[in-house]
């Protein structure tokens, strides 16, 4: 598309979520942003933010149904006081240090940053993304208008960057809002400088702990076909209560479970919160349940993606048992919302009945899955003979 005016010329293009404007003549950009797309996992940043670049290139749908099959949680959140979580698992690092493979990423912390004047922080974020490295910038949201967490205690997070416009001095910027929407939106420079400050005071105060600054690039992976191998094992894991992924890099600490024994301790959390008990820390009961939908939901589109590939045969008991576990995942989120706004006496209840149905029903309907897939991995390998090197 070409825009002319009086005194300007210059030319505006638009494809693939890319917005360019370019004043002819130099180098600079006046507005420029990275292609983003809904990401489909957002109970943490972690995957909302590298899930949103990613998710966008279909070459990426293998390895993303190839993952995102285990899950865990904290399991002495009493003991210790500290807030519970419970999240999908893809071994450690966690996924902003390097654990994406179709991200190239580079980190750096405010001490090599510490040179960069604070009134050159926007451009230099600026010629990042116009070098195609999306941004997530560790800094105070407390001092970002849209946050929940506006002009309150400090609030030490990443926010994620994928576009500019000088014009404007605004970022294009991806962010969970103050009514705990994450969306698409737009931060002023001065915000962003006021929030870059802040958080360098907390640094210096020894108030927080420097959770670094990403840049990330995509590139385009070699052939990723769906990994089985690498499904199953997850699966089998799941199904025991442990995880093997990725374990050179760590050791395990048995603080957190794993699997089918999530459950437990996600009953052991709602009992907690019912009783009111006082060793709880930071609560956060929504994002529990939303995670737990998210992950049913996961499962049911992978089942979706398996058969439209014909990587495993349709099974009406499989597809149906995972939709409805997913219906009735989502209802318990929402019950919950709403709970939170007007009490519902039967909710703990309600909640304790759900988590036993899963946890007898998803077994069965795992196992199934497991054998589908293994018997298509013996059907390609009996067809192929010693000639095939992939599945």
């Amino acid at each position: 598309m070409r825009v002319d005016a009086p005194g300007l010329n210059r030319t505006e293009h638009c494809w693939s979520g890319f917005r360019i404007t370019c004043q002819k003549g130099e180098n600079q950009m006046n507005a420029f942003q990275l292609p983003v797309v809904n990401p489909p996992l957002k109970g943490f940043l972690r995957w909302a933010y590298t899930l949103s670049i990613t998710s966008i290139h279909e070459e990426t749908m293998p390895w993303y149904y190839s993952n995102f099959i285990q899950m865990f949680c904290k399991k002495n959140f009493l003991e210790d006081g500290r807030q519970y979580y419970v999240d999908f698992f893809r071994g450690k690092p966690n996924e902003l240090n390097f654990n994406n493979p179709f991200l190239l990423t580079c980190s750096v912390n405010y001490t090599i940053l510490e040179s960069l004047a604070l009134d050159a922080w926007p451009k230099f974020f600026a010629d990042q993304i116009q070098n195609g490295y999306y941004c997530v910038v560790f800094l105070d949201e407390a001092r970002l208008s849209p946050a929940a967490s506006y002009q309150k205690e400090p609030f030490p997070h990443h926010l994620f960057l994928y576009g500019f416009d000088w014009e404007e001095s605004v970022f294009n910027a991806s962010m969970f809002d103050h009514t705990g929407v994450y969306r698409n939106l737009q931060i002023p420079f001065r915000e962003f400088q006021d929030a870059v400050q802040s958080m360098r005071h907390l640094l210096k105060e020894r108030l927080t702990a420097d959770h670094h600054t990403y840049f990330y690039k995509y590139e385009p992976h070699s052939p990723y076909p769906f990994d089985k191998t690498a499904a199953i094992d997850q699966l089998r894991d799941y199904l025991n209560g442990e995880t093997h992924l990725n374990r050179i890099n760590y050791n395990s600490d048995n603080e957190e479970a794993f699997g089918i024994k999530v459950y437990d301790y996600l009953q052991l959390y709602f009992d907690a919160v019912e009783g009111n008990d006082s060793r709880l820390g930071d609560r956060n009961d929504v994002r529990h349940l939303h995670v737990l939908w998210e992950h049913k939901k996961m499962m049911s589109e992978r089942i979706g993606y398996l058969v439209d590939e014909g990587i495993i045969p349709y099974d009406e008991e499989l597809v149906a048992g995972y939709k409805d576990i997913t219906k009735r995942a989502m209802k318990l989120r929402d019950q919950y919302i709403r709970h939170e706004i007007r009490e519902d006496k039967e909710m703990f209840e309600r909640l304790r009945l759900r988590f036993d149905e899963f946890q007898k029903e998803e077994p069965v309907l795992l196992q199934k899955l497991i054998t589908l897939l293994e018997g298509s991995k013996e059907s390609l390998v009996s067809t192929c003979g010693t000639r095939c090197d992939t599945y």
